[in-house]
């Protein structure tokens, strides 16, 4: 099988997206050959049988400029791929379909987002598969949707009861609304002086800068300033900050969203009042936004034994149903 992926960036260095960069490298250790397309390109390491070609984002390109090159790299490299993988952006499906069609180059693609305008709608009619984490993570219903789980890389999410900090707090992603990133707060301020609370996430557009605005002044009236930290982390570190926590706190509404389970295989207990990461914790993990604070407040109690059983079925839920490796070879068989 020669692939063809799209994707929006490649960059291992990418604080949202950067965790692609290891998709494609477990892809290249499946011994096909690996085409890429990125919207925008940064900083790679991959196999050698893995190509990376960009759109030219990075380089200002305008949007038209990147579908005429899209065109243009389709068409060209249409030798070099007989599978497309799409992932997360339907708009390239949309785009590239009539190509595909007249080359006879079945499209799949990977969705897991609550979200989905018209170019989602329309794709979903054109790719032979959707795959997905979770039944909870495509917006439309479709007979196409194959649920696959997440693809978390174990060897390198895993625990450190060396580093662990009491009372230390996290929570990742981009600030957006979404996120309820005020619920966290407004637990936090329930908790004792001690815990504080690391958001690691920035923002991108202006509506994401109006909400940290707004988280800004729901600090000051907590008077939590001194016990909140604010900002974008490299991914490389994401590791050592969940091996770190005391716990991680999690109130998104969407789908299921990878930091949970990255949190779970680093031994990391988790406390999350989303619907669709209840679905891969114990209950003793779930919440809803009201009883987040005495949630926190009974895992931060637990004994040393408690929370080393717990941080070991944490672990063993994700290796069992969303490793990487898993995710990729499944994702190959499906698309054979």
């Amino acid at each position: 099988m020669r692939l063809l992926i799209i994707t929006q960036r490649v960059d291992q260095t990418d604080p949202i997206l950067g965790f692609f960069h290891g998709w494609l490298r477990v892809f290249g250790e499946q011994g096909i050959s690996i085409t890429v397309i990125g919207q925008r390109v940064g900083n790679c390491d991959l196999p050698p049988n893995v190509r990376v070609l960009s759109l030219g984002k990075e380089g200002k390109r305008r949007r038209i400029a990147q579908v005429m090159r899209f065109w243009k790299l389709i068409i060209s490299e249409s030798h070099s791929y007989d599978r497309v993988f799409v992932h997360m952006t339907p708009i390239w499906v949309v785009i590239g379909w009539p190509v595909w069609v007249i080359l006879r180059k079945p499209v799949f693609l990977w969705y897991e987002a609550r979200g989905g305008g018209w170019s989602l709608l329309f794709a979903l009619r054109m790719v032979r598969k959707v795959f997905g984490a979770t039944d909870y993570g495509l917006p439309r219903n479709s007979r196409r949707h194959v649920i696959v789980g997440h693809g978390i890389d174990t060897e390198r999410f895993r625990s450190d009861p060396g580093k662990h900090c009491e009372g230390f707090l996290v929570t990742i992603g981009r600030v957006t609304p979404v996120k309820h990133y005020d619920v966290l707060l407004r637990a936090l301020a329930e908790l004792p002086q001690h815990c504080r609370l690391q958001i690691a996430g920035g923002t991108f557009t202006e509506r994401d800068r109006k909400e940290e605005r707004r988280l800004q002044e729901l600090i000051a009236e907590l008077r939590l300033s001194t016990r909140v930290t604010m900002g974008w982390i490299a991914p490389l570190d994401i590791v050592t900050l969940f091996q770190r926590a005391d716990c991680m706190v999690h109130a998104c509404t969407g789908g299921l969203d990878k930091c949970v389970l990255e949190a779970m295989a680093c031994g990391c207990p988790v406390i999350s009042s989303s619907e669709a990461a209840s679905r891969v914790l114990p209950p003793v993990c779930t919440a809803t936004n009201e009883e987040m604070a005495e949630r926190v407040r009974k895992m931060l109690s637990l004994s040393s034994e408690d929370r080393a059983d717990l941080s070991r079925e944490l672990r063993q839920r994700v290796v069992n149903g969303h490793s990487l490796q898993h995710l990729i070879q499944r994702l190959v068989e499906e698309m054979r």
